[in-house]
């Protein structure tokens, strides 16, 4: 999870910076890396899930991840919210950058369940 955290908020840092510096200078630089930024806390909240959850079952850390999936909705609102009359950056590149950190940090998630190492057989039982 912590690779792939890495690699998406580097990459949607990189790219968002990038392309918001192509479409709209240094206000759309600014809001790439508001979206990079913003994926950093959604990979930061997805790791202090996953790490509180260590010791439960994989439904029950998917059932929390749902949970930290709408955690991260309020909080794309929230920051959607306040950011929609700030001049010093482009509120479609912050826009944009800020959904590609949701979907991917989601996509990351899946991918983190899906690919869990779970032992089919309990140790203790005997």
């Amino acid at each position: 999870m912590l690779v792939r955290g890495i690699i998406l908020v580097l990459a949607v840092a990189i790219l968002g910076m990038g392309i918001g510096w192509l479409v709209s200078g240094q206000q759309g630089l600014n809001g790439g890396a508001v979206g990079g930024g913003l994926a950093a806390v959604f990979i930061i909240i997805t790791l202090v899930i996953m790490y509180a959850g260590r010791n439960m079952g994989l439904t029950a850390i998917a059932g929390f991840l749902g949970m930290g999936f709408l955690f991260k909705a309020f909080i794309f609102m929230i920051v959607i919210w306040r950011l929609k009359d700030a001049t010093w950056l482009d509120g479609t590149v912050a826009f944009f950058t800020i959904v590609v950190a949701v979907i991917g940090s989601s996509l990351v998630e899946a991918l983190t369940v899906v690919k869990g190492r779970v032992p089919y057989v309990d140790p203790e039982a005997k």
